[in-house]
């Protein structure tokens, strides 16, 4: 039993090696995160007069682009075949969906709650 398991040691360097490389790939990601956080609060924008929605929107991309490297590399859905793949992405593309759609909907919800609040002089 324990030999199905066994691997020669080309396999198990080049597995090292990928595990080290998406480490220093995200690593290298967050840093520059934190330094484009840093120089917007500190040189920037030091007075908070800006707005920060293109400071977001490239947090956001880093997010989404460093959760699809560990879900490709370290959870190996990279390797796995195109039908897996798809019924791991398809469900969670309707997940974001949903927080989306739940946002906005709450938005919504809040404004109209304030309209009759100032309608009804609540």
């Amino acid at each position: 039993m324990a030999s199905e398991h066994n691997m020669d040691d080309a396999t198990y360097k080049s597995q090292v090696n990928a595990v080290w490389r998406a480490t220093g790939i995200l690593s290298i990601i967050t840093l520059v995160e934190v330094a484009l956080a840093l120089w917007w609060i500190w040189v920037y924008d030091p007075m908070g007069t800006h707005g920060k929605f293109l400071l977001n929107l490239i947090f956001v991309l880093a997010s989404l682009g460093k959760a699809y490297f560990i879900v490709a590399e370290f959870m190996h859905v990279k390797y796995e075949t195109r039908a897996l793949t798809l019924t791991i992405l398809g469900p969670l593309l309707f997940i974001i969906w949903f927080i989306i759609a739940f946002l906005w909907e709450g938005a919504e919800w809040l404004g109209n709650r304030n309209f009759w609040t100032n309608i009804l002089g609540g």
